[in-house]
């Protein structure tokens, strides 16, 4: 019964908001691309060159004066913002596996953009994030395709611009920003009633401070399905060299999710009452020194401190 129990688990979990995205990841990952350990947690990440998060962050980017938190995370992942590419024109797959061509289009209002140079990777920040964004050339290079599988609107990302630091690799970066994440939600998620260990990481049901008072938040950490490269951290951060670690992080919304009610009538029992943007508020009082994340909300849009 336990075994049959956790299968059904699974499957509620797998069809949760960026859950899909997470179960991609791993079947990306099959070769191995690498581990970290941060205390008892055990992280899988991957490190290949063909990833937007690398390519987008092989030179400092510099944003427009204009660009929103969510903008400037998307930018780091190498993602579109939603106003140049609506949701359901990017998937995991295109954030996991792209040529660094390909991430300067799908960042970039003009579809027509020559090969990348630094210098176009520098104009990112200045012509599309944030910008001015007609967002027709981008959103005819894209596949058109469901919601449900855009990364930006079904899960979020806690991203690390990890110090590169002599004598360290890219498990030490991981396993860094692992250390960061937990200690954030460790702060912010207070009177824990509830937390599950499953393969792709932890859910925990607690409480946040709004400004209503304590609230129930039902949140999610990722153990797999973590990005990382090496680059640059942004202009506005200092722009050192940096190993750039994204972690899946998630919630559950006041208005819920697809399979909440399967999830929550097997295991957690509780919804959560809180709302992306109370959430995230929450977060960014513990947030920790060169990380920024953006949580996802398919109604509202994502939350993003930066």
């Amino acid at each position: 019964m336990k075994s049959i129990g956790y299968t059904l688990i699974a499957a509620a979990i797998a069809s949760l908001g960026g859950c899909a995205a997470y179960d991609g990841a791993k079947k990306a990952q099959v070769d191995g691309v690498g581990t970290a350990q941060s205390a008892s947690v055990q992280y899988e990440f991957r490190a290949a060159d063909e990833m937007t998060i690398k390519h987008a962050n092989s030179e400092p980017q510099k944003f427009a004066s204009t660009a929103t938190a969510t903008d400037k995370v998307f930018a780091v992942m190498g993602m579109p913002s939603l106003k140049a590419a609506p949701a359901g024109s990017f998937t995991g797959t295109q954030l996991r596996q792209s040529t660094k061509e390909e991430t300067i289009r799908y960042m970039s209002t003009d579809s027509s953009r020559p090969s990348s140079t630094g210098k176009d990777l520098e104009a990112i920040g200045l012509n599309a994030i944030g910008g001015d964004v007609g967002g027709a050339g981008m959103v005819l290079s894209l596949v058109a395709g469901s919601p449900k599988f855009d990364p930006r609107v079904t899960q979020g990302y806690v991203v690390c611009f990890m110090p590169k630091v002599d004598g360290q690799d890219m498990a030490a970066a991981v396993a860094g920003c692992g250390a960061k994440m937990e200690a954030m939600f460790a702060k912010t998620v207070v009177d824990v009633t509830k937390s599950y260990d499953l393969p792709n990481g932890q859910f925990r049901l607690g409480k946040i401070e709004t400004t209503s008072g304590l609230k129930a938040a039902k949140v999610f950490m990722g153990h797999r399905g973590i990005l990382a490269a090496d680059g640059y951290a942004p202009v506005d951060r200092g722009g050192y060299p940096a190993r750039i670690v994204a972690i899946p992080v998630g919630h559950e919304t006041t208005n819920g999710s697809a399979s909440g009610s399967l999830f929550d009538s097997m295991v957690l029992k509780t919804r959560g009452e809180v709302t992306s943007e109370q959430l995230a508020a929450a977060l960014s009082k513990n947030l920790p020194k060169d990380t920024a994340f953006y949580l996802p909300d398919s109604e509202r849009g994502p939350s993003a401190f930066y």
